[in-house]
This record gives structure tokens, C-alpha cells and sequence, in this order.
């Protein structure tokens, strides 16, 4: 594809010039609508596991809950040798009618690690959204396993999420593998050359038995929230974190957490945008 090759000549150049790390973002399709952005509760069977409300963190009160920094080194996992580094940050400036300032929720390696077959990806959009959006998966030959077209729509800025999990026909990540996905805004349906794109990398791991008996035997989400920071586990940590976020939104400890990641991985730009809901239509192709 011609905006495939378009990006991988240009971070190929990157290479070169010793600036090995690119920044990009993306969204997951999802085959159900999501809950309109002014729910007041989720639904209780949602069709994606993330249906958020916005969620601001606590005011400054000069007194902070305790809480650690996520022990995990995310930025262990790079880019296979034969891929090219995906680009987890939009770049330049059009306006309200297709923002490009749009972000993933990945490390600055923008290789993450998961124990998910069908993990759910997070986004930041500076504005409000109703354009038609791309996702594809690809193997480390850079071969379509998966792509789908949707009209993306949400009612106001934010961080939001769609999972794999939300498409039955979606391909589960086989362990062992590494995957690049692409997510675009289609700015122009006439003309790729205004496509939006940010991409990243993706592995699904399995873990070690002992390691699986502890996260088995962890009495709460919080406790597993170590055990996947200790694991490496970007996607599994920020879904868990997030969900949490969502069920006790008063709760400071969580939203503390939350803008402690993000500043791990320097996203904290973003760190305190609220979680908001969007709605995915899928498109048919005739």
C-alpha cells in the first residue's frame, strides 16, 4: 500500500539519522456501538470491555494517597530487527476537520507486551471525531491478517479505547509473535496523502508458570497491577488501571496511578485527559 510504503521510507530515514524511536497511535475495531458519550452508567453487557465515563483526577489538597511507580522497564521490547519502528504521535497541524495530534497509549519503543489474544488499545483524540477510520493488523513481514473500515464517531476530546475482543471475526495473536498494527483517519477518502497514520508493535507472550499461579491467586485487580508491571505487561496494566478507573472514578490512588504510566513512558502531556466513550459502525464494502 502506498501510505505503508510512504511510512516506512520515512522512518527508515529516521534510522539512519540515529533516531531509531518513532512516535505513532492508533485505534481497534469493534462491531457494536459503544454507549453515547452522555451515559451516566455502563451498560451491563457491553459490547467493548472499556465503555468509559470521564473521569477527572482528584484536585490538589496538598496531601497525595501512597502509591508507587510502575516497576516495569517498558521500553525493554523493541521493534523487530526486520519491521521498522512504529510512530505513536500524529504530526502537523490541520484544523478541526482531521486532527493529527493524535496519540497511542504505547511505550517510546512503541513495542508492547500482552497475555491477550484479543487485547484493547488506547488513543488520545484532541477533538471531537466522526470520520471514516482504518484499522489492520500485519505480521512481521508486514502481511495483512486483519483490516477493517469504520465510521468513528465521539462528542468531545479525550482517551479512548477499542478492543479486538468487541469483532468475532477478529483474529486471535498467536503467542511468540510480534504484530504491527495501523491505525488511519481517513481525512480524504479521494486522496491517502491526507490519511492520518500512527502504528505500533505488538507481542503476545505467555507467562511462566510460577508467575501464572501468582496472578491467579491475587485476591483483586490492584494486586495484579504489580504483577503485570513486573511482567512487562503494557496492554494487560493499562486495561486493568483503566477499568478500575471507570468502577471507582472518586478514587485518587487510581487516577494517581494513571498519570504515573502515562509519565513513564513520557506521555504525561496527556496524563490527565479524561476516558470517553466513542461509537464504531463498521463500513461495507459494496
Amino acid at each position: 500500500m502506498d501510505w505503508k510504503s510512504a511510512l516506512n521510507t520515512g522512518t527508515l530515514s529516521l534510522i539512519l539519522s540515529l533516531q531509531a524511536v518513532a512516535a505513532g497511535s492508533l485505534f481497534t475495531p469493534a462491531l457494536a456501538l459503544n454507549s453515547p458519550a452522555n451515559s451516566v452508567y455502563p451498560p451491563s453487557t457491553p459490547q467493548l470491555p472499556l465503555n468509559w465515563q470521564t473521569v477527572q483526577l482528584a484536585g490538589q489538597t496538598g496531601s497525595r494517597p501512597n502509591s508507587q511507580q510502575p516497576v516495569a522497564i517498558w521500553n525493554n521490547f523493541q521493534p523487530p530487527e526486520q519491521g521498522v519502528p512504529g510512530r505513536r504521535e500524529g504530526g502537523g497541524t490541520r484544523g478541526l476537520v482531521c486532527p493529527t495530534a493524535i496519540t497511542a497509549l504505547i511505550p517510546q519503543s512503541t513495542m508492547g507486551k500482552t497475555i491477550s489474544a484479543k487485547p484493547t488499545f488506547f488513543y488520545y483524540l484532541p477533538v471531537a471525531l466522526d470520520k471514516t477510520v482504518q484499522f489492520e493488523l500485519a505480521d512481521e513481514n508486514d502481511k495483512t491478517v486483519y483490516k477493517k473500515s469504520f465510521r468513528m464517531v465521539t462528542s468531545r476530546a479525550g482517551i479512548v479505547s477499542v478492543s479486538l475482543d468487541s469483532d468475532g471475526n477478529s483474529p486471535a495473536l498467536e503467542v511468540g509473535k510480534n504484530y504491527q498494527w495501523y491505525f488511519t483517519i481517513k481525512c480524504n477518502p479521494k486522496s491517502y496523502t491526507d490519511d492520518v497514520l500512527v502504528s505500533g508493535w505488538i507481542n503476545r507472550t505467555v507467562l511462566a508458570p510460577t508467575v501464572k499461579t501468582q496472578l491467579d491467586r491475587s485476591p483483586d485487580r490492584r494486586a495484579k497491577l504489580s504483577i503485570f508491571a513486573q511482567q512487562s505487561l503494557w496492554y494487560e496494566y493499562l486495561t486493568t488501571l483503566a477499568q478500575l478507573r471507570i468502577e471507582s472514578p472518586s478514587d485518587a490512588s487510581l487516577a494517581i496511578k494513571w498519570s504515573e504510566v502515562l509519565r513513564s513512558v513520557e506521555l504525561g502531556k496527556i496524563a490527565q485527559e479524561p476516558l470517553v466513550p466513542s461509537e464504531l459502525t463498521p463500513i461495507t464494502r459494496k
